[in-house]
């Protein structure tokens, strides 16, 4: 996903030009969170165009797969050919889809990535970092708990 340089941001509800009346704070706050809305929604769909990309190039390839194992077929191929094209088709497909969604996951973590770096400003991110294990950031993402569930303490298989 190609994302376009971030313009440095100032602080949150920095004071202005030596401004520091309660309603500068909050016209600043609503501005920044506005533009940190805008630019998460700008990051969202860069990464819906990654992904179409990412469609357009797997249905492109799949085509001309199958228009290639039609032509084999029609051409003069010898009896083996009539299992060995077909069978040869389903591994390159298979191949080809775990390949789509392996790159529509990298697609959709990077642009979750940048979305979520959109609002770093906004908080002590090292501090939010340092206080979750990996464990609980694994967690986090969707279905990952059914594919490594986590294990029982010693203490809690012992009583089962």
């Amino acid at each position: 996903m190609s994302s376009k340089a971030r313009v440095a941001r100032r602080p949150v509800a920095a004071a202005g030009q030596g401004k520091v009346s309660g309603f500068d704070f909050l016209a600043d706050f609503g501005r920044e969170q506005l533009a940190v809305m805008m630019d998460a929604s700008a990051a969202m769909f860069r990464g819906f165009e990654t992904m179409r990309t990412i469609q357009q190039q797997a249905a492109q390839q799949a085509s001309a797969r199958h228009e290639t194992a039609a032509n084999q077929m029609r051409g003069n191929c010898a009896p083996n050919d009539l299992m060995t094209v077909p069978f040869g088709l389903l591994q390159e497909d298979l191949q080809g889809a775990t390949r789509y969604w392996q790159e529509l996951a990298a697609a959709a973590l990077e642009t979750q990535t940048e979305i979520m770096g959109c609002a770093s400003h906004l908080m002590n991110a090292d501090a939010v970092l340092e206080s979750a294990s990996a464990i609980e950031a694994l967690e986090a993402v969707p279905g990952v708990s059914q594919l490594f569930p986590r294990r029982a303490a010693a203490g809690s298989r012992a009583k089962s």
